[in-house]
């Protein structure tokens, strides 16, 4: 058998499943949050069993359709996208289907499309147009139909424009389909309105369309034999694909739609806090049921439909940044109507939801959920139903991956470890449907987010299914022929992401897997450089570097760092290919690395500064890749990075994921102090304005008062903006590699670099998955003396740097070599064991 990315992780999927079959016994249907749980940052830290998606859900049947003459359905990747007055021209579905008796209620649900006619039977049935303003990309429409049905042999007849989309930039052909707004999805089920039950009629592959139609085309009479048969994209829960780039978000109401992949899981969570709550023409009863009070919550309501200044409402504090949707709980015996607006920032949530305020209707003692994001806080108002509605529960379904917190770090300083801990959250809330960039937005893969947040993935978590499975989808099928994301930055990373999981995991099964496409890409990079071996963007694609003036789009500063980052690509993709066993292109690519770095020293350099520039990005990437040599540190140090965390920036701003290879920077050239101190200011900015999770755009210097009006990314500012985003996680790395010291330079871990610095902290201590079990290092400092305490496991042969010109290991002298200048000693451990290493 042939084993696929896909393929491996569906395998990986059904042993989670079969995990959580075997604990069923000691788990209710779904798990809610202990007292314990209430006090640590992320909730689902020490579950061991886990309520996974599928233990209680199965995707549902009905497909996404469009007319076969106009599809998306090709793996490229565009940065354009039909306008919204473009492609309006109307689409024409039609179907038979049975109905053995017709029933008292029947309820028709259909979704994708603007706008639709539909007839039953010939007759019209439903007419609806969704309000293109709207942030969803796609709306539910429901009508009652029973009156519209017949015993026997019915025709359902659609007329569907094309729906708004959402942007999304991914290679994938079924979310390109659903991006673009050219899906429609239908059934209807013999219930009232928003009640699940069976379902009479579903979209499928056997429906028929056409892109133009006749007279009398709605009627059961119509000849369609010469329609042609649909482009079915599959059930519209059928691929993880479909999740992607909140365009599904539309489909919370649909009836038994959950969208979420199998292997994640949840967690019930209650409200921390009601920050306020008005009776308008009702009133509030038990309103302490919803912090974890016992009762039901219960809404009293005129006989009346309520405007919105009139209904009843709260605002909840779920007391940090959650990734789910509100899960509403009726015990009613009459249908709630309700909206729901939430936000990662109280002002978010009241004045612009990123996802808008989305009324549902909870069926008589059902439950209802909100859209799928990232949230903080939620606003509810009840506008309608019974004189008296009552809640079991108001609370959040939070949605995680399932996971082990194995790496951990702790020092002498609680800001650090507090940034540790939200940096090693924060990632945790982005492994979803794929390693993504953010929960609200983009809820995508992107590349560039992935290299920050995969290294601490793999630093707390050791994980490697997601992982694996993100890397391969972002690469995508083979031929080769663009850029990763689109982006040329981004196809670099995506070779040192790998190196970086590959020394993690050690997986020759993931280098085998991607090895021709991994040659592909860099062929097609290596025709984008001229003959001086820089990058010229012969295919003028964007480029994009950072959110920062002179760093997105092509100029000469993103062309200069564009190609640095290459430099340190090619090096890597080099090894990568000598570790799968192709000599030869690595000897090509390596000799390329060579002609890059050279052309960089002499066309990039700045000969007046010896440094890259003023820029803090480019001699960033400079220094991390390796095109610096070490004998241009002290100049790249005093005319770029020096100025870090030291005034105003000007107005060149950076965002924290860049930072992150900014205080790698710092540390390689030997100022570490100085990182740490701008980690603390930076990254404790956040953490002293409130942050439970790193915000996707940050500066010290940005507006305090309604601060996340005030955030900056994409070149513009305001609530968009993620308060939850990967590409922000990076000191948790950071503390483990320069803080710890912990580094692998073989592959799956078999040989380590530990250089533990201390910097200005008294002790520090942590540990670091392998595939050969925990790496531990503990660093104290007493009276100037340095003691490092570090458990090897079996198969990993550990090189220890210790401060000072001598070392004993477990108090005898040992054998070593001095480096950095007579400053350190470098000890070899090539034995499992426990270690204590002082050095003098």
């Amino acid at each position: 058998m042939r084993v696929t990315a896909a393929s491996g992780f569906k395998l990986c999927l059904a042993l989670l499943a079969i995990n959580a079959a075997a604990n069923a016994q000691d788990l209710p249907l779904t798990q809610s949050l202990q007292p314990s749980q209430i006090r640590q940052l992320d909730p689902t830290r020490g579950l061991t069993h886990p309520d996974l998606e599928s233990s209680h859900h199965q995707p549902l049947p009905e497909e996404y359709i469009w007319t076969s003459s106009d599809t998306a359905m090709d793996a490229k990747i565009a940065y354009t996208f039909p306008k919204v007055t473009e492609q309006t021209e109307p689409h024409y579905f039609r179907e038979r289907f049975n109905v053995a008796s017709v029933p008292q209620d029947a309820t028709l649900y259909i979704a994708g499309p603007r706008s639709v006619k539909v007839w039953l039977n010939g007759q019209l049935a439903e007419q609806v147009e969704s309000d293109l303003t709207s942030p969803l990309g796609m709306h539910v429409f429901i009508t009652s139909v029973a009156k519209y049905l017949h015993a026997g042999a019915n025709t359902i007849a659609i007329e569907a424009v094309r729906g708004r989309g959402v942007t999304g930039f991914a290679n994938s052909a079924l979310l390109r389909q659903e991006t673009f707004g050219q899906v429609v999805v239908a059934k209807i089920i013999a219930q009232p309105a928003n009640v699940n039950g069976p379902a009479l009629m579903r979209s499928g592959k056997d429906w028929k369309s056409s892109t133009t139609a006749s007279e009398n085309w709605q009627q059961p009479g119509f000849d369609d034999s010469r329609w042609k048969p649909v482009q079915s994209i599959g059930g519209i829960e059928s691929s993880l694909e479909l999740f992607q780039w909140n365009a599904d978000a539309g489909l919370y109401n649909w009836p038994g739609y959950d969208g979420i992949s199998g292997y994640l899981a949840h967690l019930q969570i209650p409200a921390s806090g009601i920050l306020s709550h008005y009776a308008g023409r009702g009133s509030l009863e038990n309103l302490d049921s919803l912090t974890g009070g016992s009762g039901e919550f219960t809404v009293h309501l005129p006989a009346r439909v309520l405007t919105n200044a009139e209904a009843p409402s709260i605002v909840l504090d779920f007391g940090r940044e959650l990734t789910g949707r509100v899960e509403i709980v009726s015990d009613s015996g009459a249908p709630a109507t309700l909206s729901v607006q939430m936000g990662e920032s109280e002002s978010e949530t009241m004045k612009a939801p990123f996802l808008g305020v989305n009324q549902m209707t909870i069926a008589p003692h059902g439950t209802g959920h909100s859209s799928k994001t990232a949230f903080r806080y939620a606003r509810i108002q009840f506008l309608g139903g019974a004189p008296e509605v009552r809640f079991k529960a108001i609370r959040v379904d939070h949605i995680y991956y399932p996971v082990e917190y194995q790496g951990s770090f702790e020092s002498s300083d609680p800001i650090l470890n507090r940034i540790w801990e939200i940096g090693a959250y924060t990632a945790h809330l982005c492994m979803q449907d794929g390693v993504w960039d953010a929960s609200k937005r983009d809820r995508g893969r992107w590349m560039g987010d992935t290299d920050v947040s995969g290294r601490v993935i793999e630093d707390v978590f050791g994980e490697r299914p997601l992982m694996e499975d993100t890397l391969d989808r972002l690469m995508g099928p083979a031929p080769i022929d663009q850029h990763v994301n689109g982006i040329p930055g981004y196809s670099a990373f995506w070779f040192t992401g790998v190196a970086d999981y590959y020394r993690h995991s050690g997986s020759k099964e993931f280098l085998s897997r991607t090895h021709d496409r991994m040659v592909q890409l860099l062929e097609y990079v290596d025709r984008e450089f001229d003959a001086r071996n820089i990058y010229v963007n012969k295919t003028n694609v964007w480029l994009y570097v950072d959110w920062s003036p002179e760093f997105n789009g092509d100029t000469p500063e993103t062309r200069r760092a564009t190609t640095l980052e290459f430099y340190r690509a090619y090096r890597e993709g080099a090894w990568l290919l000598r570790e799968a066993g192709d000599t030869a292109n690595a000897a090509k690519y390596e000799a390329r690395a060579d002609a890059i770095k050279a052309g960089s020293e002499k066309y990039l350099l700045d000969p007046k500064t010896n440094s890259f520039g003023p820029r803090w990005q480019s001699n960033a990437a400079a220094v991390v890749g390796g095109a610096a040599d070490p004998s241009q540190y002290s100049s790249i140090w005093k005319n770029s990075l020096a100025s870090v965390g030291t005034g105003p920036t000007a107005g060149l701003i950076i965002s924290p994921y860049y930072n992150y290879y900014v205080i790698r920077a710092m540390a390689e050239v030997g100022h570490r102090a100085e990182a740490l101190r701008w980690i603390r200011t930076y990254w404790g900015g956040m953490v002293n304005e409130g942050a439970t999770s790193f915000w996707e755009a940050y500066d010290p210097d940005w507006y305090k008062e309604d601060f996340h009006s005030s955030l900056q990314s994409d070149n513009r500012s305001g609530y968009f903006v993620s308060l939850a985003h990967g590409w922000s996680a990076g000191p948790t790395a950071w503390l483990m590699e320069q803080v710890l010291g912990i580094n692998p330079t073989g592959a799956g871990f078999n040989t380590v670099d530990i250089r533990p610095d201390l910097v200005d902290l008294t002790w520090a201590k942590g540990a670091e998955p392998t595939p050969h079990g925990l790496l531990k290092v503990d660093v104290r400092k007493n009276a100037g003396v340095t003691a490092i305490a570090v458990d090897v496991p079996e198969g990993v042969a550990a090189r220890v740097s210790v401060p000072g010109t001598q070392a004993t290991v477990n108090g005898k002298a040992a054998v070593a070599t001095s480096a950095e200048g007579g400053t350190r000693t470098v000890v070899m451990l090539d034995h499992a064991g426990h270690f204590e290493l002082i050095g003098k």
